[in-house]
């Protein structure tokens, strides 16, 4: 007859010590967005409108296109519930709770909006939005940093080509996105930035959660 599992309370100690600290660094993150919220709310600088200028001209509309497509409500969803199910499938029930997690960060998004309630550039018409269509921060970059991160996390390989190679994906992917978001029209490009740090805020929390649900398993046995 198999033994039950035995508890580990050092490796329980260690999975704990990320909460704090992933914690502490969202709400940090979370007070600069809402900083740099309502420093650009009224009329946008004029680094922002160049740069939306010099994106529109240089960045490639094929290119434009598919990495704004790559942030939609739709991949977003269909990955994340991918990835959820894939995990709880594996065992790993504490990131499939992650990935869970991850989707509800469309609440903060919303929640970020209406406090700034920033307008959308001149002509901005692909908005995705549940409660309100303003700017700030921009939604889809907060998607795909919560998605890229939660996936680097829970699927890139432990060797480092195996692991460098998803997270430079990864950043590429978050990078590409902000720009196509910015040079569709869509955005200014302190709406990315603040997507970036919000979307980065959110995966801080989404990781303390499955830590913390790690470090539980491990006291249970």
């Amino acid at each position: 007859m198999a033994s039950a599992p035995q508890a580990d309370p050092r490796n329980a100690a260690r999975l704990a010590r990320y909460t704090p600290l992933g914690i502490a660094l969202a709400l940090v993150l979370v007070a600069i967005v809402l900083v740099l919220g309502f420093a650009v709310r009224g009329n946008p600088p004029p680094l922002d409108v160049a740069v939306v200028d010099a994106f529109a001209s240089a960045f490639p509309t094929a290119a434009t296109d598919f990495f704004n497509f790559t942030g939609t409500l739709t991949v977003f969803f269909s990955v994340g519930l991918v990835a959820a199910t894939i995990c709880w499938f594996q065992g790993r029930r504490p990131m499939a709770a992650a990935f869970v997690l991850g989707l509800c960060g469309e609440v903060a998004t919303t929640l970020v909006k209406v406090i700034v309630d920033r307008p959308r550039p001149p002509g901005a018409s692909d908005i995705e939005a549940f409660v309100t269509a303003a700017s700030y921060p921009s939604g889809h970059t907060v998607r795909v940093v919560v998605m890229a991160g939660l996936l680097v996390a829970a699927f890139a390989g432990r060797r480092s080509l195996a692991r460098w190679l998803p997270i430079a994906a990864a950043i590429a992917w978050v990078i590409l996105v902000g720009c196509a978001r910015i040079a569709s029209r869509e955005h200014w490009a302190t709406d990315v930035l603040g997507g970036w740090l919000l979307g980065a805020a959110w995966l801080s929390l989404c990781l303390a959660a499955e830590h913390t649900l790690r470090a539980r398993r491990a006291l249970s046995g």
